[in-house]
């Protein structure tokens, strides 16, 4: 193999482990909150949990994603094939950002990293014109920003249908977890797995050609396998950020839950890329009444950082990795 595969693993690698960091947890707040205080309770079964069902989805997008690996492949965003050197600066730009906000215990988007770490890259060494702005405005662009609107939306729907048949159960008996939380925090992981995973994979794939190693599994399994560790490491950093800024009452919680996996998997079977830290946020905030409104300012600020703070920084990072790694492969 040679040396820029080599590295490329490895990235891909860091980059998994830090998007099973800052991920999974997102989707375990529920099962390590106290339920009587609100406060963040210490266990590792959760994070052991979100971790499985993330690295499953992960292998699972394998069948599942095949439009959206294709969507995220090189010469889907470029008009002419890239070489190793940018893939490889592009994972580095996506991994820094995404750990160096995992250490600061900041929730950012897997998707709109790797994205700004290509988008950004490749106009300060190829011009604008060099990328494929239609497939990126349809395929990339929208649906990054259409789909917290649309979960919120489902929500919001949902809630409205439901809330006459929703008795009034005490708030203590609300905020208790259960197994239906569980089985809803195991749905947003491993829909968290099948829509992070082809994206990375894809770019994985892509320093492989032409090796002895040139397959599609290899990169999944990497990826896989890194999202279980970064999950089982350092899971709960970004989980204690977010307490407080989940839904608490457990009606709403399986609601936005239910929502974000549909949405999220659905998405990566089509091949449309959803961010499912928006998604998730967006569904959280789409409860009818004060449930959901206490949640669609922070919301709309996760949004908004993700466009012009998480893209454009990544990007930067791509930017000086190329520089920087000239002359390291070339």
């Amino acid at each position: 193999m040679s040396l820029t595969a080599d590295l490329g693993l490895g990235v891909l690698f860091v980059l998994a482990f830090g998007n099973g960091a800052n991920d999974v947890g997102k989707s375990i707040v529920a099962l390590m909150t106290d339920p009587e205080t609100s406060t963040f309770r210490p266990r590792y079964s959760p994070l052991v949990w979100g971790g499985l069902f993330s690295g499953l989805g992960s292998v699972a997008a394998i069948v599942i994603s095949v439009r959206l690996f294709s969507a995220f492949t090189p010469q889907s965003f470029l008009q002419t094939a890239p070489g190793s050197s940018f893939i490889l600066a592009a994972l580095v730009g996506a991994a820094a950002w995404i750990l160096l906000s995992t250490l600061l215990r900041i929730q950012v988007s897997t998707t709109h990293a790797i994205v700004g770490a290509i988008i950004v890259q490749a106009v300060y060494l190829f011009g604008s014109s060099s990328l494929q702005w239609s497939f990126l405005i349809w395929r990339i662009l929208l649906p990054l920003a259409g789909g917290p609107f649309a979960a919120l939306l489902a929500v919001y729907i949902l809630s409205r249908l439901s809330h006459r048949r929703e008795g009034e159960a005490n708030e203590a008996s609300s905020r208790r977890v259960g197994m239906a939380d569980w089985g809803s925090s195991a749905g947003v992981a491993f829909a968290r797995g099948v829509n992070d995973a082809p994206k990375m994979a894809a770019l994985g794939t892509f320093l492989l050609l032409g090796t002895p190693q040139d397959t599609v599994w290899l990169p999944y399994v990497v990826v896989g396998i890194a999202v279980v560790a970064g999950s089982l490491v350092w899971g709960d950093r970004v989980a204690k950020t977010l307490i407080g800024h989940t839904p608490q009452h457990r009606g709403h919680r399986l609601k936005a839950h239910a929502a974000t996996a549909f949405i999220v998997s659905a998405g990566a079977y089509f091949g449309d890329a959803f961010s499912t830290t928006h998604v998730s946020d967006g569904a959280a905030a789409g409860h009818h009444g004060k449930k959901g409104r206490q949640f669609l300012g922070s919301a709309l600020r996760g949004l908004a950082t993700a466009w012009v703070v998480t893209l454009p920084m990544a990007g930067l990072f791509a930017v000086v990795a190329s520089i920087l790694g000239a002359g390291i492969w070339g």
